[in-house]
């Protein structure tokens, strides 16, 4: 190529003069230039890439990459190296592309494992509009001749995009307004704000290091500044309260054998960004082939993590962020302990790239009443301070939207803020129906946030503790006294109220990292929950031990989760009994008093009712998993949600069944499900007879508008009239009925 650089330059020139003339539109002129300059130079690729409004850059015409990626890929300045050329506004040549640190790939090109790559700014008056760049399969340094070439062409065409938009400004913007982007909701809610981009680590052109121990002096502070930070963080968060996902940050920053990692890299000769981004991709790699959700969905912790230490090696951990006044956070994938980086009363909503119900972010952001949706690739449509709707209740969100739409939205936000408004003026009032059936409301909790978002009033008890939570977020088992800890501080939290502790709900999508997992194809149906607790008794036992000595003085309520028979309860009955009679013989304080109940969530144990009600103290409906086990639809599988309905005759006979039962035998019977938590069903549960629902802490007063509001005599004479319908769902016939009867819903 070098030879004849210096022979085809005035022919590329004078071609590409030409090709400007002849061809009328932008498109035609740049599809033109870049087989021009692939076929003169000889090199496998050429593209070029023009700005849009927000940081963002298109792919608009290629030669050497699939035809189809054309306006379809995007790149943010800043990301990759084509984004690397743009930050940077200068010509950059890689002579291994694909091994730079930077190196971002695009599937939907279907680029093949090019070698070198060079590129150059295209700029008009100053103004980035866009990237020129060429690719080869070989390794090529690109001498002199060829990047003043490219930087020639690159000058040319930079007037002619910006003559182009000067002459019809905001023409190239069209791509980018009134756009809808259909996805998946996965928090309810509605919100409109201005998008704001996050940005993870920063960008980093030195890779080798010119004195490893430096580099390692760089790294140690840098480990010491995001252990302070986060202590900070836990401090602002929690109120003392254990902090589960946030404490298992700070465990990252205290892991020897990652810091090792990190060390090997160095000692390669590497910067230290660069060894801790290697280290991060390594792990990535490994994490994201497990077939185990919960560890997959750990690698947004752990690249949180990883950039969050690469902002601290490059000093950029000292930036604020400058968000609007209501902002609509926009992430590729986000941890939470980013999200709670920012001012929360500012993030109106949040859109993900690719996420899902189990996150954490997403779980962090549901305790909020953050809405979430996720888009996938289309997440490159959205540019900063783009006007942004998201209805979290059809996971659609809506780019620029139309006066029409937004006017919708408009609407349906003043009706959320005064539906919000009407909750607190219920919040203290009792939860009565109009005809004087009471109903006791109670919080599912196992997040801090869950805890933070409680307010005095809002509730009468604890329903459902979920205990696993520090046992995934921790990188060993929590011994006795820890345990024993995270129940006192619960309790002391909770003050008087009740508090029913679940016994570990592990395996299935909830798999302990230090635990001897077993590859199950069907670990919904398989070995998890209470069969894991009584095949290793002595986890049980300790967890039981931790919940007496808790408790000492106070009321002991535990339930035992996916009991399938009788004697799976009896066995975990007499495991709490055997704990209770240690604790007299070693003199500890006792519990004043222990209730013993339950879950129900195996359809086989509504057929044993009779037998079991006698034994128990207590009965908890799990809503999720009984609907999972009585239609054998997977709930973590995204290709069958929606194919059964919670308010199907099926679910609710089931439901019925289990209340009257329950009602003769004079045994309490709460549902902590998901069910419980939203209006309309909560008003069935109601109707079927149901005097105890627990919910998510940000339901409740939706919930208890629900109940002042309705009648239950009335309720239920409507449900025996039509359960037996041969009907999919009884759901539209239902809220009708709701709407019909003045129930707020």
């Amino acid at each position: 190529m070098k030879a004849k650089t210096s022979d085809i330059r005035a022919k590329v020139l004078k071609d590409l003069r030409d090709v400007l003339v002849k061809k009328k539109n932008l498109q035609a002129q740049m599809d033109a230039v870049v087989v021009l300059l692939a076929k003169a130079l000889d090199v496998g690729v050429c593209s070029c890439y023009l700005a849009r409004p927000g940081d963002v850059l298109e792919l608009y015409a290629t030669y050497g990459l699939d035809k189809s990626s054309v306006h379809e890929t995007f790149l943010r300045v800043g990301e990759g190296l084509i984004g690397e050329i743009a930050f940077q506004k200068k010509t950059l040549v890689f002579e291994d592309a694909w091994a730079h640190p930077s190196f971002v790939h695009k599937p939907a090109t279907k680029e093949q494992k090019f070698k070198s790559l060079m590129g150059t700014p295209i700029l008009y008056k100053g103004q980035l509009m866009g990237v020129l760049a060429i690719q080869t399969q070989i390794v090529m340094p690109f001498d002199t001749e060829v990047q003043e070439l490219l930087a020639h062409v690159a000058l040319i065409l930079g007037e002619v995009v910006g003559l182009e938009n000067s002459k019809n400004q905001g023409k190239l913007e069209v791509l980018r307004v009134h756009r809808k982007i259909e996805g998946a909701a996965l928090v309810e809610g509605l919100a409109l704000g201005q998008a704001f981009i996050h940005k993870r680590a920063g960008r980093f052109s030195e890779i080798l290091a010119k004195n490893p121990k430096s580099e390692m002096k760089r790294l140690q502070k840098a480990f010491e500044a995001m252990e302070k930070q986060i202590h900070t963080m836990m401090q602002k968060t929690a109120h003392e309260e254990e902090t589960n996902i946030i404490e298992s940050y700070l465990k990252f920053t205290q892991d020897k054998g990652l810091r090792e990692k990190i060390k090997a890299f160095i000692d390669k000769g590497f910067t230290a960004e660069v060894a801790v981004k290697k280290v991060l991709e390594d792990i990535t790699e490994r994490m994201e082939k497990m077939s185990d959700p919960y560890l997959k969905e750990k690698v947004h912790d752990f690249q949180d993590l990883s950039n969050r230490l690469i902002r601290h090696l490059n000093g950029e951990d000292k930036e604020k962020h400058k968000l609007p006044k209501e902002a609509v956070l926009v992430a590729d994938s986000l941890g939470p302990a980013e999200l709670l980086d920012y001012d929360l009363s500012q993030i109106k909503g949040l859109i993900l790239q690719e996420a899902s119900q189990t996150m954490h972010v997403v779980i962090v952001a549901r305790s909020l009443n953050i809405p979430v949706v996720s888009v996938g690739p289309d997440i490159t449509l959205i540019a900063a301070d783009d006007e942004v709707g998201i209805d979290g209740v059809n996971g659609v969100v809506y780019v620029n939207p139309e006066d029409e739409i937004l006017d919708k939205m408009a609407l349906q936000l003043k009706e959320q803020k005064a539906r919000q408004e009407f909750y607190g003026t219920q919040r203290e009032l009792p939860s009565v129906t109009q005809d004087g059936f009471y109903v006791s409301l109670n919080a599912n909790v196992g997040l801090p946030t869950d805890i933070l978002s409680l307010q005095k009033g809002a509730y009468e008890g604890v329903g459902l503790y979920r205990t696993e939570l520090p046992f995934l977020t921790s990188e060993q088992l929590p011994d006795l006294d820890a345990q024993t800890k995270i129940y006192q501080t619960a309790l002391q939290t909770f003050g008087d109220r009740p508090v029913y502790f679940r016994t570990l709900d592990i395996g299935s999508d909830k798999v302990l990292p230090y635990f001897d997992n077993r590859g199950e194809q069907n670990p919904a149906l398989g070995w998890r929950s209470i069969r894991i607790t009584l095949d290793r008794r002595s986890l049980l036992r300790e967890q039981l031990r931790a919940f007496i000595r808790a408790t000492a003085g106070k009321d002991l309520y535990v339930m035992f989760p996916m009991i399938a028979d009788i004697d799976e309860f009896m066995q975990a009955r007499r495991t709490l009994d055997i704990e209770l009679e240690r604790a007299i013989q070693q003199g500890e304080a006792l519990p004043k008093k222990v209730s013993v109940g339950t879950m129900l969530e195996v359809p086989s144990l509504v057929f044993q009712l009779p037998a079991l009600l006698p034994l128990v103290d207590f009965v908890s409906v799990g809503t999720n998993d009984l609907m999972q086990f009585l239609f054998a639809v997977d709930r973590g599988n995204p290709a069958i949600w929606g194919k059964y309905d919670m308010l199907s005759p099926a679910l609710l006979s089931v439901l019925k069944q289990v209340q009257d039962a329950c009602a003769k035998a004079k045994v309490p019977c709460c549902v902590c499900g998901e069910m419980a938590g939203k209006p309309l069903e909560a008003f069935v549960l109601i109707g079927l007879g149901f005097n105890r629902l627990s919910m998510a802490p940000s339901s409740l007063g939706a919930v208890k508008a629900t109940v002042r509001t309705m009648n239950q005599a009335k309720t239920a004479e409507y449900l025996d009239r039509i359960l037996s319908r041969p009907e999919h769902s009884l759901r539209d016939r239902i809220r009708s009925y709701a709407l019909d009867q003045g129930v707020f819903i």
